[in-house]
């Protein structure tokens, strides 16, 4: 049995790609506090922000599940990896 099938190295790759976004939402709503007062910003533009960021994402998601249906998931995280 090998230790290190493709399928191993495969899973290990995605748990740290999470955990790497995870950490970045993470410490984006951490250092609202920060910002917020360095900027002079209240609650509400702070939320404006945090939308800035949110929709894009949504629209991107979107996108990438028309690309991963078109060209493949694995032609298209391949892609997504290295930019």
């Amino acid at each position: 049995m090998k230790l290190f099938r493709a399928t191993n190295i495969v899973l290990v790759m995605l748990c740290a790609m999470y955990f790497i976004t995870y950490l970045d939402r993470v410490n984006v709503s951490t250092a609202a506090s920060g910002f917020g007062q360095d900027f002079h910003l209240n609650k509400t533009q702070i939320g404006l922000v945090f939308s800035a960021f949110a929709y894009p994402y949504l629209v991107f998601q979107v996108i990438g599940g028309w690309v991963s249906d078109r060209f493949g998931a694995k032609r298209t995280l391949l892609v997504c990896g290295v930019l």
